[in-house]
């Protein structure tokens, strides 16, 4: 008895559901089911439904279809077939069968294909919060996300399904799609309306790092040549104009003509560059990669305890100490920087170009080409005289050297008498009024040749010294001229020995003068002439 009532029981659910039972004339279907590779398809669910058949959410279902019964061991199944048109579906593992059939279709075999999957975003309407996707004639009824995101992971492939759309507020069907999918197919649609893009008229372009996008990065973005408004120390590099989304995307404006230096920063890494605002508008990508950490020294101006360095384009200033050491920290790596130093009056006196190295905190020894000769213009302040003994100056020229390839003074002159140790010419520059703080000097580097000797000389010279006896003079010793080739000679700064007087005192020539330092002088004796060429000074940058 209670197995006769549990069959009762479920020929009365079979009745009472959307599944199609046979009726009245109807008529038994027998079938035989296959796998592609000719192999019976054991045991596969078989299910039948009208074609208009739809799901609720309350019997949601990732399953294509519930099974109404199941094939035999050899594949074989029969049903009794309802009148008028319904779906037969069949499925095996990932492999599966559908068709549209009338109550006298006779079946035979079937062949069941792989699966295939669609997703995508379906319209989400107003009032819900999320949409249910199903297939007529199917058990399957799946829900998507708030954007209307779905994913049927398995449909039946090689013929016509119409996938419906229910309201997830009311269960009813506002939408309907018809689709055809193939064989393994993953098939991807989206039935939003166009939005407008938000971006319209908008500069997108996204920072990564590492391969990866790099989430809520700063940008900032400075007029090329922008120094900071005000003196006082700051380790930021750039203060941020904006931020990236969680997906490294960043959104702005567009630029006025001109160039600027854009700034992307995170968590040690950075991009930095000098583009057109033409460039920035055709941006998509920036890698941002490792910092570095910038040492060197500046010269100081005489009397001053320090000065302020910065880098153009930038928001980072830092302050020098009394022997003009600075460093800047956490600097952008993949584009050359213009650094600028100024007084503590913001008068700017030098700016030099660097390259740093990523991850690298090396210090780069400062050095200043002090004259190559090659500019005209930076020639004009470039003096040659003579003794007050009577000798002469025959001609001043700059001329190009063969050898040296590249444009050198050349200097003549006549001088009074033989061995004379008051006979002499000087050729040199006027440095600074106010004198340069070449405490931090390294050495003097020159290229020479000609007839007789020369020696180097710092000095702090003005009339009014020279007539109160107080002109302070660091030279070296005399050094012999090659007439047939250029020479490089080197003078370290503790080579400065001879003092105004002409004695030998390395301390007093060296440390009453390296302070105030105002002219840069070369004196040759017992020649006729003599040449010069790349003055370098290392240790000093002014």
């Amino acid at each position: 008895m209670k197995r006769l009532a549990c069959i009762l029981s479920a020929l009365m659910l079979w009745s009472c559901s959307d599944k199609v039972a046979g009726g009245p004339g109807s008529e038994t279907t027998n079938g035989i089911a296959y796998l592609g590779n000719g192999a019976v398809a054991s045991y596969a669910r078989v299910a039948v439904r009208s074609v208009d058949h739809t799901s609720t959410a309350d019997s949601a279902t990732n399953e294509i279809v519930n099974a109404d019964f199941y094939a035999d061991s050899l594949g074989n199944f029969s049903f009794e077939a309802p009148e008028g048109k319904y779906r037969l579906t069949i499925v095996y593992g990932g492999s599966a069968y559908t068709g549209l059939y009338s109550g006298d279709t006779t079946l035979g075999s079937v062949n069941l294909e792989p699966t295939a999957a669609l997703g995508g975003l379906a319209e989400v309407p107003e009032e819900c919060d999320y949409v249910w996707v199903g297939v007529r004639g199917m058990d399957v009824l799946v829900r998507s996300d708030s954007t209307g995101r779905f994913m049927l992971a398995q449909l039946p492939s090689n013929d016509s399904l119409q996938v419906y759309f229910l309201r997830g507020d009311d269960n009813t069907v506002y939408e309907d799609l018809s689709v055809k999918l193939s064989p393994n197919e993953t098939e991807m649609i989206d039935l939003q309306p166009e939005k407008p893009d938000p971006y319209a008229g908008k500069v997108k372009f996204v920072a990564v790092a590492d391969g990866k996008v790099v989430p809520y990065a700063s940008l900032a973005i400075r007029k090329a040549d922008a120094r900071v408004d005000s003196l006082h120390v700051s380790n930021v590099i750039a203060e941020a104009d904006a931020y990236a989304d969680k997906d490294g995307l960043f959104v702005i404006d567009s630029l006025k003509s001109g160039d600027y230096r854009l700034t992307v920063m995170q968590s040690g890494a950075a991009y930095s560059k000098v583009l057109s605002a033409k460039q920035i508008a055709e941006l998509d990508t920036v890698k941002l990669q490792e910092t570095a950490n910038y040492m060197s020294r500046v010269t100081l101006h005489a009397g001053e305890k320090y000065a302020w360095v910065g880098v153009y384009g930038l928001d980072v200033l830092t302050k020098t100490n009394e022997e003009g050491t600075f460093t800047l920290p956490t600097l952008p790596t993949n584009d050359s920087l213009d650094i600028y130093v100024v007084t503590t009056k913001d008068s700017l006196y030098v700016t030099k170009r660097i390259a740093p190295s990523k991850g690298s905190a090396d210090f780069d020894y400062p050095y200043v080409v002090m004259q190559n000769f090659e500019n005209v213009k930076d020639t004009g302040n470039w003096y040659f005289s003579t003794d007050s003994v009577g000798s002469k100056i025959l001609s001043k020229s700059f001329d190009t050297d063969n050898e040296r390839k590249s444009k050198v003074f050349h200097g003549k002159y006549n001088l009074v008498g033989t061995n004379n140790i008051y006979a002499w010419v000087l050729t040199g520059m006027f440095l600074r009024d106010e004198g340069w703080n070449l405490s931090t000097l390294d050495s003097i580097s020159f290229y020479a040749k000609g007839s007789g000797q020369i020696r180097v000389s710092l000095e702090n010279w003005t009339r009014e010294s020279e007539v109160a006896g107080l002109s302070l003079k660091a030279a070296s010793e005399w050094k012999d001229l090659n007439s047939q080739k250029w020479t490089r000679y080197v003078v370290k700064y503790d080579d400065l020995c001879y003092t105004a007087q002409d004695v030998s005192n390395c301390y007093i020539a060296w440390n009453t003068l390296k302070d105030d330092v105002r002219q840069l002088h070369f004196f040759v004796r017992n020649g006729t002439e003599f040449y010069l060429d790349d003055i370098v000074l290392y240790g000093a940058l002014f």
